[in-house]
């Protein structure tokens, strides 16, 4: 027996315009029209009556957007507790995020299989006996036809799974459900986790539904509800479902305020779940999920090991928490800081010494050598390299699209990737001198100068972030010019990243992307600028920033004051 309701939503919201769906699209975070949310769209008022009063401009109405894999494994976690499932349909990258691709992409009808099995599996977890389940449930069945104690389990946990209350007719239709599943099993704890399982393959779990309703004080705007409210404050800050205290909150009316949303924020922010969110913004940001399945050559590499990469995890987690909790300050301080957490494995690429005991622990790298900061992490520097080699260009593209905001185009369908390898010919080259011919190449150029000064930066670091004095016996020149600010190697270039007028104003485009799944539109260059202004003004501490997004009005609508909503063109399939 199952029990899956609504299916046809499961396949969320439409398509990409041309149809296509689960691109992966890695290109910067510009101000530009998006592939879905609250997009602005063209309307051009008719000139002919003067009279007429202006047309106002039309944005799109907001979507609904799946779950991402994290947010359904901690808003599971959550609910049910400690439980294991199997895999569920992966995650759509777009724009380098993740909630950008589940907000533009249909799940597919062997996804919804998955969600199913996976539920299954979760559900038995934690009903395996009524001692487990009454750590997830309010009560347990006195009898199978214990209606009083079925429907305060749908009223209860239907609210934190669906993140609002349920309405009396959904209710009733879930006290169907139990009842019936336990006249037939003749078992009450059966009917109490199949009714479990229905709620969570239900769409109102599985998908963020944030649609609005039209604001008494301006009816052509949509302001998210109360609970809507609740849901998007426990994604952006915790990367998981409501806690009760939000849902209440919602429930009083406390988060149609700015006020109201600011003293729950500052709350959450205080909880051990906002690591968990800042976390998984930074993962995807600087593309940490890419670790679980990065590899060396072992010849090249020999020292190259599992638990060397879960150190190198470990560092750049670490330096996040340090700056955005446990020593809060300015998050850009991370582009060019000097501490860095190691054990003894790790300690030995960055050329520390080993201590006894062997245990992570903050260091501090030399502050006249050549790495600093975020682009010398062992973390960036593997993660933007080949197998056996370095990559000045991934380097490059790197720092240029996620720290600075600046799109690089892919390269054209008809053009070879691969370095010539007669070039080495006559004898061995530095990369430098390798990569000189993509930047000589006028099909090559316009791209391959956006990154390859960058990433050349980084020569004295080999593919796994250890130092070489060398490239294959040759002089590496790790020196260039960052908009006509030179530097001389990796670590000065640390530092005018650090300085750069243009990384504040990135890292909110990436926040407001990776918030609202979608890039930032043309109407919201001003909410850039002043989120920007008062991320400066915080001396750029990360969890300010926080707070002034999610207490802006962009935040709690769904169109801006002077717009109104686009006709639906069709129903969601």
């Amino acid at each position: 027996m199952s029990v899956t309701t609504a299916v046809g939503c499961y396949s969320g919201a439409a398509a990409d315009g041309d149809g296509s769906v689960g691109t992966e699209q890695t290109g910067g975070t510009a101000l530009t029209e998006p592939t879905g949310g609250s997009a602005d769209t063209a309307d051009t008022a008719d000139t002919a009556d003067t009279d007429a009063p202006p047309k106002l401009p039309k944005v799109a109405a907001p979507t609904i957007r799946r779950l991402t894999h994290a947010e359904f494994s901690h808003s599971i976690r959550d609910l049910l507790g400690d439980v294991t499932f199997s895999i569920i349909e992966a995650d759509t990258l777009d724009r380098g995020f993740y909630s950008v691709g589940n907000a533009t992409t249909a799940l597919s009808p062997p996804g919804v299989a998955q969600y199913e099995k996976a539920l299954a599996e979760a559900t038995a977890l934690a009903f395996v006996d009524a001692t487990r389940a009454a750590t997830v449930v309010p009560c347990i069945p006195a009898a199978i036809d214990d209606q009083a104690c079925f429907s305060s389990v749908i009223a209860s946990f239907g609210r934190r799974a669906w993140r609002r209350s349920l309405t009396g007719a959904e209710v009733e239709r879930y006290l169907g459900v139990a009842t019936a599943t336990a006249m037939d099993t003749g078992d009450s704890l059966v009917g109490l986790r199949y009714v479990v399982w229905g709620l969570l393959q239900s769409p109102n779990f599985i998908y963020r539904v944030e649609v609005g309703e039209p604001d008494p004080q301006d009816p052509e705007r949509l302001r998210y509800t109360g609970y809507e409210m609740a849901s998007r404050l426990s994604y952006t800050l915790w990367n998981t479902t409501p806690d009760l205290a939000l849902l209440d909150a919602a429930e009083r009316g406390d988060l149609i305020t700015s006020e109201g949303i600011r003293a729950e924020a500052e709350r959450m922010l205080l909880d051990p779940r906002a690591r968990q969110g800042v976390q998984n913004f930074v993962r995807e940001l600087y593309s940490v999920w890419r670790l679980d399945k990065l590899t060396k050559d072992p010849a090249t590499y020999p020292m190259w090991s599992p638990s060397l990469l879960a150190a190198i995890r470990e560092d750049l987690l670490a330096r996040i928490n340090d700056i955005v909790f446990d020593a809060p300050g300015d998050f850009l301080s991370l582009y060019d800081s000097n501490k860095v957490f190691v054990n003894n494995e790790l300690a030995s690429v960055y050329g520390l010494p080993a201590a006894d005991p062997d245990v992570l622990r903050a260091a501090e790298l030399p502050a006249d050598g050549m790495r600093h900061g975020l682009i010398g992490s062992a973390a960036v520097l593997a993660l933007n390299s080949p197998q056996a080699r370095t990559s000045a260009t991934k380097r490059g593209h790197f720092i240029a699209d996620a720290l600075l905001c600046r799109v690089v185009p892919p390269p054209p369908g008809d053009i070879d990737l691969n370095l010539d390898p007669s070039m080495g010919a006559n004898g061995p080259q530095t990369a430098r001198e390798q990569l000189k011919v993509h930047r000589e190449n006028p099909s090559c150029s316009g791209c391959h100068d956006l990154m390859d000064p960058l990433g050349l930066a980084l020569e004295h670091f080999d593919s796994i972030g250890a130092f070489r004095a060398d490239d294959k016996g040759l002089v590496i020149d790790a020196s260039g010019d960052l908009d006509g600010v030179p530097f001389a190697h990796g670590g000065e270039l640390a530092t005018r990243l650090r300085d750069h007028a243009e990384a504040p104003g990135c890292l909110v485009r990436k926040l407001l992307t990776y918030a609202a799944g979608r890039l930032p539109v043309p109407s919201e260059l001003e909410l850039v600028r002043i989120l920007e202004e008062d991320l400066l003004r915080e001396d750029n501490r990360f969890d300010q920033l926080l707070l002034a997004l999610v207490t802006r009005d962009e935040f709690r609508f769904a169109n801006p004051a002077g717009t109104v909503i686009a006709p639906d063109e069709g129903e969601m399939p």
